[in-house]
């Protein structure tokens, strides 16, 4: 008996193994940005309507619809004691609005079709707790040095904290890098890098961590006493030396790459 899915899924949460094929939707409009909408999902009407708001949209969603039609008659044409079930899947950023839509449309027109199909929403239930800082940077006698912070927990990294109401990603790092070390800085632009990690004390709950660079003069650090043990400025060797998590030995190490590689950066 032929078993075909269709699922919705977050890109952030990485790629559904078993897909068969995978279609992205990160073109279409993005409800996330609209107040009104940015709490619901892809279930609900409004949404939906947004999404397909544009010509350029339907065009893009009568395209998917004729590929996923072409592999289920594929599909179905194969005979094999082999033959797995069919899962189709259908990503955006976070899995909650965009391929949310189009799963939910694709499926009302192919059911309509007489299809069978079941339909999942991988990662709508899932949450995001966002936060943003940067990877903060000064000259000093020629060489780079970078502002590393210790948490209360004794962990080292970059300045970082959660985002307000109303604030953009950018505003936040600015902020958080003042309140945390003392800082006023310039934000370098073509440089962002995000951390993607569970928290396990809450259920279906992920934190986003975005990292800027920034610049700043080689002005003593003033580390936040009630949400840090220390901050100092270290060259690139000690201070990949000092972080305990791989990611941000990842993000360091590529923000020292496209600093000394860079020309004009003072």
């Amino acid at each position: 008996m032929e078993e075909i899915t269709l699922m919705s899924f977050g890109l952030l949460y990485g790629l559904p193994e078993q897909a068969d094929t995978v279609i992205g939707t990160r073109g279409l409009p993005n409800p996330y940005y609209v107040e009104a909408l940015k709490h619901q999902t892809g279930l609900e009407q409004a949404v939906r309507d947004y999404v397909f708001s544009t010509p350029a949209a339907e065009a893009y969603f009568s395209s998917c619809l004729s590929l996923i039609r072409q592999r289920i008659a594929l599909y179905r044409s194969y005979d094999s004691p082999l033959k797995e079930p069919l899962l189709l899947a259908v990503g955006c950023s976070g899995g909650h609005h965009r391929s949310v839509s189009m799963t939910h449309r694709l499926a009302e027109a192919l059911r309509a079709e007489g299809i069978p199909l079941r339909v999942v929403h991988r990662d709508l239930n899932k949450h995001l707790e966002h936060s943003a800082g940067a990877v903060v940077y000064s000259r000093q006698d020629g060489v780079l040095h970078y502002a590393i912070i210790q948490s209360l927990q004794g962990h080292h990294g970059f300045p970082k904290g959660h985002m307000e109401p109303e604030e953009t990603e950018q505003e936040t790092a600015l902020r958080e890098i003042w309140e945390e070390i003392g800082l006023h800085v310039r934000l370098i632009s073509g440089f962002r890098r995000v951390e993607l990690y569970p928290l396990p004390k809450k259920t279906d709950t992920f934190k986003q961590v975005v990292f800027y660079l920034a610049q700043s003069d080689a002005k003593p650090l003033r580390p936040q006493r009630s949400e840090l043990r220390a901050a100092a400025w270290m060259p690139y060797a000690k201070a990949m030396q000092m972080l305990e998590f791989d990611d941000d030995c990842r993000i360091l190490s590529q923000a020292n790459e496209l600093l000394t590689g860079r020309q004009g950066i003072e």
